[in-house]
């Protein structure tokens, strides 16, 4: 890190700072013993400050079921966190007025500060983890403060920094290292331990740009935060359709949250952007309309199933093999054919045999796509084949599943470094989607439930049970066995083949 440069920019005297009142919150808040009516008091002081806070208490955000009158009846109603957060946030605005020239876009930077701290919000509470709820709007609404204190600093030198950005905020932090050596992150941290704040605040402004790397109890703020700004990048960026798909996957791999969280949340933040924007006196711009934004994203979804776009297999990627990319796709719904499908099996079984690594195996059959066909058309049936196949995407996509279609009616994925347990778990979770999703793939039904079900079949080599498979064709076996075995016991269900030796 350039200490020389980490001290002229902790120097400057135009650095944000926050107002009395809020520093005075921090302190009391400190303690966990502190008194209600002193709370209130400290905040009654600043007369703007408390005016906000009665009007956010009051707005549908909170959803409150009796209107709230003072400071002192919203710490009753709602607690210490939620008024403490706007104290401080109100603060942090009112703190950064008359800051950044003309060349600082504001608009950006307050729209993905609002944005990701209602996405974090929304996220915590989505998780029932309440108790972080509150730290993870403020962490994120405060996470690009260093963004400010180096404009102040460095001038037109950090404008052209942001600019070799492209525009592109997860580019900005490896251009701010190449000039500066040092990112905003690191002077958001510094600025926030300087006003005092305390760590389950400083630690996630340090590490929103890596939230993997966070220590301690502060990671699950962390990853709240960077899930919030997930949320803004879909409501924000042009192509939404990378950002959602990086969202679904994070909220996958970190805390097993489905898409359908994911949607819900990403309403809730475009419902409430606008009047948060309001109530915090900023300019976020204009706000897309969510409902129509994840529509559209669907589809495209659904256009890169049938391109071939929407799936790749981890264990073939960087391999430099040719004659995967030019295997033919099916033509309908984009998956993988059979010949792509017995390559990728026999890649996978030939790496876990060699590195001792699991490798899966599965089989879906789609029962009732006649039932379709009768009651809605043709075309209602090749719709739900292209839904099956986005949402198969989606929730194997993040994995390194290779989706493929290997028959009239029935899909197969091949996963590598996925064992049992995993892909039984994932298959019942797509399963339990269907029904739900399947009400939008066509127009024809009306938004009806389509009459699918879905039976799995699961095997895995592993070290437990590579004893039993002899070579890849008996692995495809047992997945498909396992398969017509969920059918036989009456459908919709997932089987997973378990091998026994005999005595």
């Amino acid at each position: 890190m350039n200490s020389e440069l980490l001290e002229e920019i902790l120097a400057c005297p135009r650095l944000p700072s926050l107002p009395t009142v809020a520093l005075e919150v921090i302190e009391l808040t400190s303690d966990p013993n502190v008194s209600m009516d002193a709370l209130a008091k400290t905040i009654q002081l600043d007369q703007a400050l408390t005016l906000k806070i009665v009007r956010t208490v009051n707005s549908s955000f909170y959803g409150l079921r009796r209107p709230c009158a003072n400071v002192r009846k919203a710490l009753v109603m709602l607690g210490l966190g939620p008024v403490k957060t706007l104290a401080l946030g109100f603060s942090l605005v009112s703190g950064l007025e008359g800051l950044g020239g003309g060349e600082f876009d504001w608009v950006d930077y307050w729209r993905r500060a609002l944005y990701s701290a209602l996405g974090a919000r929304s996220f915590a509470e989505a998780q029932g983890k309440a108790s972080v709820a509150d730290e993870s709007f403020l962490a994120a609404l405060m996470q690009d403060v260093g963004m400010v204190a180096m404009y102040e600093a460095l001038g037109a030198e950090y404008v052209d920094v942001v600019q070799a950005a492209g525009g592109e905020h997860r580019k900005l932090a490896r251009e701010e290292l190449k000039a500066f050596d040092l990112t905003h992150a690191d002077i958001g941290a510094m600025l926030a331990q300087r006003w005092r704040l305390p760590d389950q605040l400083v630690i996630p402004i340090k590490y929103h740009e890596k939230p993997t790397a966070a220590p301690g109890q502060a990671s699950e703020v962390t990853r709240l935060v960077s899930l919030g700004t997930l949320v803004h990048d879909v409501l924000s960026e042009v192509d939404s359709v990378s950002a959602l798909r990086r969202l679904y996957e994070k909220a996958k791999s970190w805390w097993g949250i489905d898409e359908i969280i994911c949607d819900e949340v990403i309403r809730n933040v475009g419902a409430h952007a606008k009047e948060m924007s309001s109530l915090f006196n900023v300019d976020t711009g204009a706000c897309r309309d969510a409902d129509a934004l994840l529509e559209r994203a669907e589809q495209q979804l659904i256009e890169l199933s049938k391109s071939g776009g929407g799936a790749s297999a981890a264990l073939l990627d960087g391999s430099g093999d040719q004659t995967f990319a030019n295997l033919p796709r099916d033509p309908l719904t984009g998956a993988a054919g059979q010949e792509a499908f017995t390559l990728a099996v026999s890649k996978a079984f030939e790496v876990s045999s060699k590195e001792d690594r699991p490798a899966t195996v599965v089989h879906v059959a789609v029962e009732g796509l006649d039932a379709v066909c009768k009651k809605y058309g043709p075309i209602a049936r090749d719709e739900a084949l292209l839904g099956l196949v986005t949402l198969l995407n989606r929730e194997f996509e993040s994995r390194g599943g290779l989706v493929c279609r290997v028959g009239q009616a029935v899909f197969a994925i091949v996963l590598a470094d996925i064992g049992r347990r995993e892909a039984t778990k994932a298959l019942e979770e797509f399963r339990s989607r269907v029904g739900p999703a399947s009400a939008h793939w066509s127009p024809d039904t009306n938004g009806e439930v389509m009459p699918i079900a879905i039976s799995a079949g699961v095997a895995t080599i592993d070290a437990q049970s590579r004893w039993a498979f002899t070579d890849q064709k008996a692995l495809v076996g047992a997945s498909a066995r396992a398969t017509q075995a969920a059918r036989a016991s009456g459908g919709n269900c997932v089987r997973a083949f378990v091998p026994r030796k005999v005595a």
